[in-house]
């Protein structure tokens, strides 16, 4: 009895299982299906490598449930588009199934081959859907550029120039005794880690209409201001005067590490240069030298700069602007060290020879943007070690900050904010009742007599501080 009785069971479970089982025989209505999108827009994608995914739903409106026939890319496989329906990677599948008031995920993606173009193009394509009363469509579209590849490469004397982008994977080395130069409007791109390693003379050569970029190769608009995308650029030990005229370089995890280089009365030149949405360090000095104006050091993870373990710097109508809102941010925009401990733990100081800020704007979030770390052989004269010099600069810092020894700050407000048009945008040009207006030191600005956009500084009753002129318009 109790196995008759089971065998029963058995028979209404799998009757039930059959009848609940949802028939989707529905073909749509007059309207057809319903887009979160029509068109599915890839920014550029440099050639070889993916795309990021993309994504838009398909609904069904009505009250029903509903079967489309097909969804399918018209291009098939020829034009690099992939997509994902609902979790299946085929790029046609039938009898696809919409509940009733429900939807549907598709994800895309794209890889460019190479079209041996020096400019962008276009690559187009549409998902196709049809049920049995419509045949509809979302366009797809991206745009292609072809790239130079540089992997792991050692360069030798050379010029790297503006008609194709450059895409770097994991390195690449300026060789020992060898001069790169890069043209005006060059762009080198930096996969996810990589970095510009130089131990011979790097020479960026960019201008104000065409300045040269250095970033992550990630285009799409959330990358823009997205820190920590690559690594940095490392000036090693010993290599030559490198230069760096009218350059962005942004979104890596460091700007420029300059190691022990720009002795001897020869420093690395950086004019006219931003460096910002850095995860750590805007710009690192290790014992080094360094002659820098009409720059700008924005959002950084950590210092927008650090000069360490000694050195010589000098530093003429700069911006540090410091906001940087991807994490917690507790170290000053500016620091200063002078020391460091050796592989027996004892410290080791190394003179800071100078370090003068001259027309300066040290801004931020945090309520002191200047810090030090300083070691003295003989307290009576820290001079011997530490020359520092903060003339005619607005810098935000603590209420009981002392700035009364006169050998280190002339000129100093501490009390104001310098009023930047829109730091929220990284716009850090002076609004037009800024306190930096027409307060720098008249010596320094006819040293500099343009800030960097090319505009002068000696029209009107004084320069301003920082990388950018005022110019008021006229009545």
């Amino acid at each position: 009895m109790k196995n008759v009785l089971k065998t029963i069971l058995i028979a209404i479970s799998i009757t039930c299982l059959w009848s609940c089982e949802r028939e989707f025989t529905y073909r749509g209505g007059e309207e057809g299906l319903y887009f979160s999108m029509d068109t599915v827009m890839f920014d550029t994608i440099f050639t070889s490598i993916g795309s990021t995914t993309q994504n838009f739903k398909v609904y069904n409106p009505y009250d029903e449930d509903l079967l489309i026939k097909s969804i399918e890319l018209a291009g098939g496989e020829s034009t690099g588009f992939r997509i994902n329906v609902n979790g299946y990677s085929e790029n046609a599948l039938t009898d696809v199934q919409i509940g009733a008031r429900d939807s549907l995920f598709i994800f895309v993606e794209i890889t460019i081959d190479p079209m041996g173009s020096n400019k962008p193009f276009v690559v187009n394509d549409s998902i196709i859907f049809q049920t049995s009363k419509h045949l509809q469509s979302v366009k797809l579209v991206a745009y292609g550029q072809d790239v130079v590849l540089m992997r792991q490469e050692w360069l030798k004397t050379q010029t790297l120039t503006k008609d194709k982008p450059y895409l770097i994977y994991d390195y690449v080395v300026v060789d020992s005794a060898e001069t790169v130069s890069i043209d005006p409007g060059a762009r080198l791109y930096f996969y996810k880690d990589a970095s510009l390693l130089v131990l011979g003379t790097l020479e960026v050569n960019g201008t104000k209409e065409e300045p040269v970029l250095f970033t992550g190769h990630r285009q799409e608009e959330w990358y823009e201001d997205k820190p920590g995308q690559w690594g940095y650029i490392h000036l090693l030990p010993e290599s030559g005067k490198s230069t760096f005229n009218n350059a962005i370089i942004k979104n890596g995890m460091m700007g420029i590490l300059a190691d022990s280089v720009g002795l001897d009365d020869n420093p690395i030149e950086i004019h006219n240069t931003r460096i910002e949405h850095i995860s750590s360090f805007g710009l690192l000095a290790q014992s080094a030298s360094l002659n820098v104006s009409n720059c700008i050091f924005g959002d950084s993870g950590n210092n927008s700069l650090a000069l360490t373990v000694g050195g010589s710097y000098e530093f003429n109508h700069c911006t540090f602007a410091n906001y940087f809102d991807w994490t917690f941010r507790t170290n000053p925009s500016i620091f200063l060290n002078n020391y460091f401990l050796d592989e027996n733990d004892n410290q080791q100081i190394v003179p800071l020879k100078k370090a003068n800020f001259y027309n300066c704007i040290i801004y931020g979030k945090n309520r002191n943007e200047l810090g030090f770390d300083l070691k003295f052989e003989d307290s009576e004269i820290p001079e011997a070690d530490a020359k520092y010099l903060f003339d005619h600069c607005l810098i935000r810092l603590v209420e009981d900050f002392d700035t009364s020894d006169e050998t280190k700050y002339k000129n100093i407000i501490t009390d104001k904010d310098p009023s930047f048009i829109d730091y929220n945008e990284y716009n850090y040009q002076l609004d037009t009742l800024s306190a930096a207006k027409d307060i720098g030191k008249i010596s320094v600005g006819e040293s500099f007599p343009f800030d960097i956009l090319n505009i002068s500084r000696l029209e009107d009753d004084g320069p301003d501080l920082g990388a950018y002129e005022r110019v008021e318009k006229s009545k």
